[in-house]
């Protein structure tokens, strides 16, 4: 058993309280790359010269967050006679290049032979399209009855997963959650609870997908399903680990069909299908329908909390600032790798790569904004679930027109462009305008005013139409004439 000293260096927590530890020479130091970089700059004493080895872990994550500036620094700051090693589940092109610039003669070192653990169990629960917004219903179903502790349940945005958690509170579930809105020691106290089993749900993003090694997960519940197979694998991982049995179950939409098949593919395993009793789906759904309104009660005085403490922080920070301005303008300026001249061109770079993608027609939207126009898709079915038949024939039969209309408007665009709007859309256009008139003239909008010799009597629709035409030809006319009158055909048929 390991008896050195260690150190955890994370951002969220006390500067001075860290500074204070790492001058204490401990033998292994757990940081993330920002915060190790921000006590190299700016605390007195800290340094990697005596570094033996460095370890980046889950290599290809990181730079996928973003930290490869951070991690070429962090490398360049370790003494060269160190020992590096790259750890991943999964490795990608990005760990390759990382391992060309900071490792000499690198080996890899892996098990081709290695397959999922022989005691996890996979299965898919299907969810229909008209089954969509029963999904909440169908996860407390299966975690009333079939999953009942040591479970982490994985979902797509951080304001679903608090939404789950409430609901889970209410029905009488002990679950803590985890993802980026918490604190850092918010975030370390629901870990704390759910390894001592003092809560039996931990409702996570996928910030929980690498990393936590929870010694005794039963079940791993995709409540939202994985984008890849990498998340795929990295979220089954946390169960079945040292030859323990574990459970996979994964929600699966009409839109996910595609990304499960390739799962299925990539990974080489048959799925099984779970089925969920009716009766425990309708229950369930009535339960929460009745609590929504308690649901919403907690999100507002969330809410008024959030802000009443961000004015308190205000408070406190502007009294610290008159209490103790002589100290804190003593201090050095704390400096970092990058200049902000740096962070703006790099910022611009980004904003232009994305901008490029957009008018390609790859643009991508988040998994936030993907989870909210779904929801808004099942809300509004809902919706036209309880309409009339007639009410929601229109609005099939407005839809199939809509789509009709945006097939057919590329082409249109085209034409209008080369050739200006058309004679028939300037007339439609005339005659809507016309009619609108008259209809505000008839509901008193406006006064119509009354000319007792016109010079020009009113027209129909038909007689403007031709005039329009006329007026057209003869512009037309005017046009070639002007260019030199019309050119004789040097063409003559012998029947001629």
């Amino acid at each position: 058993m390991y008896r050195g000293s260690e150190v955890v260096i994370v951002g969220g927590v006390s500067m001075k309280v860290q500074e204070a530890a790492l001058r204490t020479l401990p033998d292994i130091v757990v940081a993330t790359p920002g915060r190790m970089i921000d006590h190299l700059r700016n605390s007195m004493s800290v340094h990697l010269d005596e570094l033996a080895i460095l370890i980046l872990d889950e290599a290809d994550r990181l730079l996928e967050l973003g930290f490869s500036a951070e991690i070429n620094e962090l490398v360049k700051l370790c003494s060269k006679k160190r020992q590096t090693m790259l750890f991943s589940a999964t490795m990608t092109e990005k760990v390759d290049e990382l391992a060309n610039l900071s490792l000499r003669k690198p080996i890899r070192l892996s098990d081709p032979t290695a397959k999922r653990p022989a005691a996890l169990t996979e299965e898919v629960i299907r969810i229909r399209r008209m089954r969509e917004g029963n999904q909440e219903a169908v996860l407390l179903s299966i975690c009333s009855k079939s999953f009942t502790s040591r479970v982490i349940v994985f979902s797509g945005t951080k304001k679903a997963a608090h939404r789950l958690k409430i609901l889970f509170g209410l029905a009488g579930f002990k679950a803590a959650e985890l993802h980026g809105d918490l604190t850092q020691a918010q975030r370390m106290d629901a870990l704390e609870l759910f390894r001592k089993q003092q809560v039996d749900f931990l409702i996570a993003t996928d910030v929980a997908s690498r990393g936590l090694d929870i010694i005794g997960v039963r079940t791993v519940i995709n409540f939202a399903c994985p984008r890849d197979i990498t998340n795929y694998v990295h979220r089954v991982g946390r169960t079945a680990r040292a030859g323990k049995e574990g459970y996979a179950v994964t929600f699966v939409t009409d839109e996910d069909r595609s990304l499960l098949n390739s799962i299925v593919k990539r990974v080489g395993l048959r799925v099984r299908n779970r089925t969920v009793a009716e009766q425990s789906i309708q229950k369930w759904s009535e339960i929460i329908e009745q609590m929504e309104d308690q649901v919403s009660s907690i999100l507002l005085e969330e809410k008024e909390e959030m802000a009443l403490r961000k004015a308190e922080m205000e408070v406190t920070k502007a009294e610290n600032m008159i209490a103790h301005r002589d100290e804190i303008y003593s201090r050095p300026k704390r400096t970092w790798f990058v200049t902000e001249k740096d962070k703006k061109l790099a910022a611009k770079a980004l904003k232009d790569a994305s901008d490029k993608r957009k008018g390609s027609g790859r643009s991508t939207i988040s998994a936030e904004q993907a989870d909210e126009l779904k929801m808004k898709e099942k809300r509004k079915r809902e919706h036209e679930k309880n309409l009339p038949r007639k009410k929601r024939r229109k609005l099939e039969a407005a839809r199939e027109m809509l789509e009709e209309e945006d097939d057919v408007k590329g082409g249109e665009k085209k034409d209008r462009e080369k050739n200006g709007i058309s004679l028939v859309d300037v007339a439609y256009r005339r005659a809507k305008a016309v009619k609108a008139a008259s209809k505000a003239v008839q509901a008193g909008k406006i006064v119509k005013k009354h000319v007792k010799n016109p010079k020009h009597p009113t027209q129909s629709r038909t007689d403007e139409m031709q005039e329009l035409f006329q007026d057209d030809m003869s512009e037309k006319r005017k046009k070639r004439a002007l260019k030199g009158g019309l050119k004789k055909s040097s063409f003559k048929s012998k029947s001629r």
